[in-house]
């Protein structure tokens, strides 16, 4: 039924990485965040090094071999 008046999904607004609230888009310098305080609790993730991206081990520079004691 064309033109009926309920929102389709794909305009719903998204959603927060931090604290999964709605987001406005539009005007909003902090997205994809709701706000300055979950940008910030991001790059506090960011530097703790709490994003890994799963793959081999690499060796350390002081050992080039690789090996573990």
């Amino acid at each position: 039924m064309r033109g009926s008046a309920s929102p389709s999904p794909a305009r719903a607004h998204p959603r927060c990485p931090t604290c999964y609230h709605p987001v406005i888009w539009e005007g909003n310098p902090h997205r994809p965040f709701c706000s300055l305080a979950c940008r910030l609790v991001d790059l506090g993730v960011w530097l703790d090094e709490g994003y890994r991206i799963p793959g081999p081990e690499v060796a350390s520079p002081e050992d080039p071999t690789g090996k573990q004691d």
